[in-house]
């Protein structure tokens, strides 16, 4: 019998993008909650992604940079020339390339951070780049691009907001009928913060990778794991070693 069978574990991933994960534990006796604490919306303002769009289309960018799922989503239905090479962080943002574009990245750091990207992307001297994110996304990788010699057009491709679970997230740890807490995102766990009283025990904690795991710290949340990679099969290992451990009875 799984470590994780009849725990109830919270998962606040936006909308749809937890239902693979939820599925898993399904399978493992755990009873998946459901409580997107933040969701994705368009930019405030969309002339500069258009206009940047444009520019794509007309092969102004050696490489178009993606960092998450969600920035392949917001750009669905660009026009990505084939001149232009593609840089993805993470397996699943490189499967969404060949779904969305029909396009094969170029380039897939092993390590799924968005750090390890202008290592892996070769010579960027003099290269221009469009790097479309969030709009809370911190300057790191503009940063390291531009250190490589890279000319980077920095824009923003989608807003995160509040999602529709803490209401529910909030009712279910009141009633202590939560065992356990995915965060997959920074924003995941500001938006977690005002739900659990400071100084708190909260259920176990489990982050997807260091980022999300600094947020939490800067919080003042207490983290019972880190994944070891950002994907579902590593998260469902931190999950079961935290019971394992007997960290949380």
């Amino acid at each position: 019998m799984s470590a994780l069978a009849g725990r109830r574990i919270a998962i606040t991933r936006p909308a749809g993008r937890g239902d693979t994960l939820a599925e898993r534990l399904r399978a493992l006796g755990a009873i998946p909650l459901l409580t997107p604490l933040i969701a994705y919306a368009p930019p405030a303002d969309p002339a500069p992604l258009q206009q940047a769009l444009s520019r794509l289309a007309d092969r102004q960018y050696d490489w178009l940079v993606v960092t998450s799922r969600q920035a392949v989503q917001a750009l669905a239905d660009a026009v990505v020339p084939a001149a232009t090479a593609i840089a993805a962080v993470g397996k699943g943002t490189a499967a969404d390339c060949r779904r969305v574009w029909g396009r094969e990245p170029a380039s897939v750091p092993d390590e799924e951070l968005g750090a390890a990207l202008p290592q892996a992307m070769g010579n960027l001297a003099g290269r221009r780049v469009l790097l479309p994110c969030a709009d809370i996304a911190p300057p790191t990788l503009t940063e390291a691009l531009q250190a490589a010699g890279a000319s980077v057009d920095r824009v923003t491709a989608y807003r995160t907001i509040a999602g529709p679970g803490a209401a529910d997230l909030a009712t279910a740890l009141h009633a202590g009928e939560v065992d356990a807490i995915v965060l997959a995102s920074g924003s995941a766990a500001r938006q977690l913060r005002p739900l659990i009283p400071l100084h708190a025990q909260p259920p176990a904690l489990v982050c997807i990778g260091p980022s999300t795991a600094a947020v939490c710290a800067a919080v003042e949340l207490p983290v019972a794991a880190v994944a070891e990679r950002p994907n579902d099969e590593a998260l469902i290992a931190a999950l079961e070693q935290v019971f394992i451990a007997h960290k949380f009875a």
